[in-house]
């Protein structure tokens, strides 16, 4: 398999309805992942996550869970059906990375913590963060052909003009073609999105998200979550783990517990979170899963890269023949 494999793992948004039930179905090594996810959520996680309805799933303390507990349970399918066609164990990537509530799983996959562990955190951080933005209402705005340099600009007028505003750059997605989230509080969106539009942006698309997450407004979240990640036993990652604050590789608890509670205030800064992991000689890529966006972003951000997607039985068992290859 080679050094060359990152693994990587989606956020918020990428929940869809029916997503792990065909691992649930194939794999008990999912089917175990699943149960914890569920016992650790205290309610019908699996039931919500295969059948819906859609805005159960789409709340956050509920989508973050899910998120976080299909592509684990993906994770374990793969290790499951690799060690059955060779009967050793998968190797270990060369590093992982998770976009938002994905680093959680990353988290896990890296080493650092076990699965319990990682899933009590996501419920912990879904559970502050809707909080916080029942406490401090807003949204976010995916800004489409527009550099980030101009966005930020157009975020630091609006926060002038309109009283109050704590509209911000809250994702870099990518560089070429650019794709920049902006989260604040609604009018200075509105006024962020007017600015951004006058500036040259090809479009401004309001994200279907239950708060302006990476943003000031989840400043109360971080000091709880940081509180639970202190407590939280985390020890050294095995593999390095790319950071969406820093873009930089972290190894150490001390490092790692720092990062899990600011990014939930901080820019995911998931284009350069790419750089380094092209910078490492990165060229085939995992992503585990419901959905497809990651290996979208890297396909277009690393020349020649290799993706595949692991979120379902049938993507398993590729998975297994193009690793082995």
């Amino acid at each position: 398999m080679g050094g060359s494999v990152a693994w990587l793992f989606p956020g918020q948004g990428s929940q869809a309805v029916g997503m792990a039930r065909s691992l649930a179905e194939a794999s008990a090594a999912a089917r175990e992942v699943l149960a914890v996810a569920e016992a650790t959520y205290a309610g019908p996680l699996t039931t919500i996550m295969f059948d819906g309805p859609p805005e159960a799933l789409q709340a956050t303390v509920t989508a973050q869970p899910a998120i976080v507990g299909a592509s684990l349970a993906a994770l374990a399918a793969l290790r499951e059906a690799w060690t059955a066609r060779s009967g050793d164990a998968l190797p270990d990537p060369a590093a992982v990375a998770g976009h938002s509530v994905g680093e959680f799983a990353a988290l896990v996959a890296s080493g650092a913590t076990d699965i319990a562990t990682g899933l009590a955190l996501t419920c912990e951080r879904a559970r502050l963060m809707q909080w916080a933005a029942d406490t401090n209402p807003g949204g976010m705005v995916a800004v489409l052909g527009l550099e980030i340099d101009q966005v930020e600009a157009s975020c630091t007028a609006a926060r002038e003009a309109v009283a109050g505003s704590f509209v911000t750059v809250a994702n870099h997605n990518a560089i070429t073609p650019s794709q920049v989230v902006i989260a604040g509080d609604a009018p200075g969106l509105a006024e962020a999105s007017a600015r951004c539009k006058a500036a040259g942006a090809r479009r401004c698309v309001p994200l279907a998200v239950g708060g302006a997450f990476h943003s000031p407004a989840m400043a109360p979240a971080r000091e709880g979550l940081a509180r639970a990640v202190a407590m939280a036993p985390i020890g050294p990652a095995r593999t390095p783990l790319v950071a969406n604050v820093t873009a930089r590789s972290l190894f150490t608890p001390r490092e790692l517990r720092a990062e899990l509670a600011e990014q939930v205030t901080s820019r995911v800064r998931w284009a350069e979170t790419m750089a380094t992991l092209a910078n490492a000689g990165c060229t085939r890529f995992v992503e585990f899963g419901s959905g497809a966006v990651l290996s979208g972003l890297v396909q277009r951000a690393i020349p020649g890269a290799e993706t595949i997607q692991v979120g379902d039985a049938e993507g398993v068992a590729r998975a297994v023949e193009w690793l082995a290859s």
